[in-house]
């Protein structure tokens, strides 16, 4: 079996710029948002953390979508 290749983004607009820039990693998909995991460290954020995030506020990089 095909192991599914990791779906990675770029966080934008969220909590006053706090997260902006940071790679993140999709977990999962709802009509409303995102679940993503950190893949990087930025002030009070730690990698690994999860996030919560409206469409708006992840891009998902190009060559990524299905």
């Amino acid at each position: 079996m095909r192991e599914k290749k990791p779906i990675i983004g770029t966080i934008v607009r969220v909590l006053d710029g706090a997260l902006d820039g940071v790679q993140a990693q999709l977990i999962t998909r709802t009509k409303i948002g995102y679940t993503v995991k950190l893949l990087e460290t930025k002030d009070a954020f730690h990698k690994g953390d999860r996030v919560h995030l409206s469409m708006a506020e992840f891009r998902i990089h190009k060559g990524e979508r299905k």
